[in-house]
């Protein structure tokens, strides 16, 4: 069976919600002639009448009760689905894939300052998952730190930062003995597993087991988790800057060790004079 096209969905939906072909001509920018010949060739295509009509009144059927429950989600999603496209690719609008850590913790708190620099600039994050391997038609540019650079002949690539590592807690849990780190509630994050490991020997402090404490998947839930009174966590401290400021996490010592997570930012070659992604990259090496 052939799906009806989709402006005599529309047609059959404004009229559902309006209760009248007339005001859903003027909802459509149509004739009310139109729409009477678009519902009537969805009824010829569905074999049912979908309304009742007397005189200038209309009501659903009840076959059309149950089609309108079917179709108005689909096309609500298409709709929905258009207009963020239209969004994404308008001529001030940029595409952002990035890591959950870094979009969450790094970039979100900074975009304020960014909209409020260019308000006619918008922008879409969307996270990458590991195993995502943006090409030039994903969007504007791309911020990880686990792409090699001889992997980016489709980018310009252009260096951010690396990170820094301590552990850090909420400011409740008081003073914190590193050399006895065992006695306390660790947090691990999965996708950063030698963290933990690499700070320790640097620290010089007894290395504390991955089978002890709490495990979550990303860094996210992890700085959540240690926000609420959970534990310990190792942070990369670039990304709870913000969090140590206002006092609501503190490091539990003042000894750091390099991360050796290098992030970067790919822009996408063909895309790179763009104005609205110039203008950002202005302001995110400001902000750097």
């Amino acid at each position: 069976m052939r799906v009806p096209s989709l402006h005599l969905l529309r047609a059959f939906s404004e009229a559902a919600r309006l209760g009248s072909f007339s005001r859903a001509a003027a909802s459509l920018n149509v004739t009310q002639s139109a729409v009477s010949q678009q519902i009537r060739q969805l009824e010829q295509e569905v074999g049912t009448d979908l309304f009742q009509r007397e005189g200038r009144r209309i009501m659903l059927t009840d076959f059309g009760r149950v089609y309108l429950r079917l179709v108005s989600g689909p096309i609500a999603a298409l709709e929905e689905g258009h207009t963020t496209l239209r969004a994404m690719t308008g001529r001030s609008s940029i595409v952002l894939h990035l890591s959950r850590s870094f979009g969450s913790q790094w970039m979100a708190p900074r975009l304020a300052d960014f909209g409020r620099r260019h308000p006619d600039i918008s922008v879409t994050g969307m996270f990458l998952n590991p195993g995502d391997n943006p090409t030039s038609n994903s969007g504007d540019a791309y911020i990880t730190s686990t792409r090699r650079p001889d992997e980016q002949a489709e980018f310009i690539l252009e260096p951010l930062f690396a990170t820094t590592l301590c552990p850090v807690a909420a400011s409740s849990l008081g003073p914190v003995d590193v050399s006895r780190l065992d006695d306390y509630p660790i947090i691990h994050t999965l996708r950063r597993h030698d963290d933990w490991r690499t700070w320790c020997m640097i620290a010089d402090v007894p290395v504390v087991s991955r089978d002890k404490g709490w495990s979550f998947e990303s860094s996210s839930m992890s700085y959540s988790a240690a926000l609420n009174g959970l534990g310990i966590v190792m942070a990369e401290l670039e990304f709870v800057a913000e969090d140590l400021k206002h006092g609501r996490l503190q490091q539990v010592s003042p000894i750091t060790a390099p991360s050796g997570h290098h992030f970067h930012i790919a822009y996408t070659r063909g895309r790179y004079a763009r104005p609205a992604l110039r203008k950002f990259r202005e302001w995110l090496q400001g902000q750097l």
